[in-house]
C-alpha cells in the first residue's frame, strides 16, 4: 500500500487541480491520496470562497480518499510555517509514503539543494536580511542575501511561487527527518497569481483568475475552468470573496485599541498606528488594503495580517504552538477507501485524530489544541455568518 500526500487550498477547486491528483499518483504510483487542505481561510489571506466540508466532500469525488483540515493557525500563515504545519502532519501519520507539489521548476535536485543550503544558513540569513536597507522590499532584501548563498540558477528558482512553497515542504521533511519522498509536477499553462482567465487548450486557469472573474460578476465563463458538478456548486452556495470581510473587519479594528492590535501575529513595525488610520477613511476591502501596502507589506502579507485580527491570532499563542510544533488531524471528508486509511493512521499516528468534534473532545485536549481547535471552529462560524447558514457546522459534520 503507498500513500500519496497533497497539500493544498481548493479556492476553489479547478481543472489543473484535478490533473495533479491524477498525475501525482501515476508519478508516486500511489495507491491511496491523503489530502491536507485549509479550511475557511488560506495561505495567502482570502476567506473560502466555499465552506471546507463541501470542498472536502468535492475532493474526494475527484480521487483524494481522505481530507484533512490544515489547522487555521497554520493555514492562515506565512510559506514557512504553512509548510512546516501541513508537512508535519502528514509525517505524524505514520502512513504517508511521499507528497507532491506543483512547481515552475522541471529538477526535483534543484530544490532539493536550495532547501539544504537554506537550512545550513538559516540562522545568518536571517540575521542578514535584518540588515537589509529598510527601504528595500522584503523580497529585494532577501534576494540580495540569497545571492551571497546560491548560484544565479537557484536564485531565479527560488523567486518563483509555487517553488518558494516546494522550497519549503522539503526544509520542513529535511526538519523533521522524515522519510517521506518529494516529487515535483512541473506546472502548465498558467501562473499561480495570474488575475486573468487564462485561454489555453488544457483549460488551466489559477484560482486566483477564477475568483477574479467571480468578483466582476463574469462567473458564466470560469464553467471551461472547472468541472460542472463544481460550478453548479458555486452557482447553488453563496460564494464568499474577501469583499464580504469589509464590516467585520471594520467592527473588529476599531473595537481594538493598538496594543492589541500590536500583539496580533505578523503585526510589526508600528503597523496598528497605520492600520487603525486606515480604516477609519477606507469605504470598502480593497481600499484598506491599498492604504495599507507598501514596499515592506505586499498584498498577500496585508490580507493576511487583516484575517489574523479578525481571527484574534496572537504573537504569544502562534510562538508557544508553532515551537512546539503542536498538530492533529481534524478528518472532513472521506472516501470508502479513506475508511482503511483512516483504520491504520489510527494505529500508527503520534497525533490527536478528530472524526468529530465537540465540547467534550475539546475539553480533554492540551491547552494548545485547545485554542488551535477552537480557531478553526471560530473561523467556520465567521464563514457561516457570512453564508448565512447555520454555526458550529464542525459540531455536526458526519463523516
Amino acid at each position: 500500500m503507498k500513500v500519496l500526500g497533497i497539500i493544498t487550498e481548493y479556492n476553489p477547486m479547478h481543472n489543473g487541480h484535478i490533473y495533479h491528483i491524477q498525475k501525482s499518483k501515476e508519478i508516486t504510483n500511489a495507491d491511496y491520496v491523503v489530502l491536507v487542505m485549509s479550511g475557511s481561510f488560506t495561505q495567502t489571506g482570502n476567506i473560502s470562497t466555499l465552506d471546507k466540508f463541501t470542498k472536502a466532500k468535492i475532493a474526494t469525488e475527484y480521487g483524494v480518499d481522505l481530507v484533512i483540515e490544515l489547522p487555521t493557525i497554520y493555514a492562515t500563515s506565512s510559506s514557512e510555517y504553512f509548510a512546516m504545519g501541513a508537512v508535519s502532519l502528514l509525517n505524524s501519520l505514520g502512513i504517508i509514503d511521499c507528497i507532491c507539489f506543483g512547481s515552475e521548476c522541471i529538477d526535483i535536485q534543484v530544490l532539493n539543494n536550495i532547501a539544504t543550503k537554506l537550512i545550513d544558513n538559516e540562522k545568518t540569513i536571517w540575521e542578514e536580511i535584518k540588515l537589509q536597507d529598510k527601504n528595500n522590499t522584503f523580497a529585494k532584501s532577501r534576494s540580495n542575501v540569497l545571492s551571497k548563498y546560491l548560484n544565479d540558477n537557484e536564485i531565479n528558482e527560488v523567486s518563483k511561487p509555487n517553488n518558494i512553497l516546494g522550497i519549503e515542504y522539503i526544509k520542513s521533511l529535511k526538519k523533521l527527518n522524515s522519510n517521506i519522498t518529494p516529487y515535483l509536477i512541473q506546472r502548465h499553462s498558467s501562473d499561480y497569481n495570474e488575475h486573468k482567465l487564462n485561454e489555453n487548450e488544457l483549460n488551466f486557469t489559477s484560482a486566483t483568475s477564477i475568483r477574479n472573474a467571480i468578483k466582476n460578476n463574469d462567473i458564466e465563463n470560469i464553467i471551461k475552468y472547472i468541472p460542472e458538478s463544481i460550478y453548479n456548486k458555486l452557482i447553488q452556495n453563496k460564494i464568499l470573496l474577501n469583499t464580504d470581510l469589509f464590516n467585520l473587519l471594520k467592527y473588529k479594528i476599531i473595537s481594538m485599541t493598538e496594543i492589541e492590535i500590536s500583539n496580533i501575529h505578523e503585526v510589526t513595525e508600528g503597523l496598528e498606528h497605520k492600520l487603525t488610520k486606515s480604516i477609519s477613511s477606507a469605504k470598502n476591502y480593497d481600499e484598506i488594503i491599498n492604504l495599507m501596502k507598501s514596499k515592506r507589506y505586499i498584498e498577500n502579507k496585508i490580507k493576511r495580517i487583516l484575517i489574523n485580527i479578525l481571527l484574534q491570532k496572537d504573537k504569544e499563542n502562534f510562538k508557544k504552538i508553532t515551537d512546539l510544533n503542536t498538530n492533529y488531524a481534524h478528518i472532513l471528508a472521506m472516501s470508502s477507501n479513506g475508511r482503511i486509511l483512516l483504520s491504520n493512521i489510527s494505529k500508527g499516528s503520534n497525533i490527536p485524530i478528530f472524526t468529530s468534534i465537540n465540547n467534550n473532545v475539546i475539553s480533554k485536549q492540551n491547552s494548545e489544541i485547545k485554542y488551535m481547535i477552537n480557531l478553526d471552529v471560530y473561523s467556520s462560524n465567521i464563514h457561516s455568518i457570512l453564508t448565512n447558514t447555520s454555526l458550529n457546522k464542525d459540531f455536526t459534520n458526519r463523516l
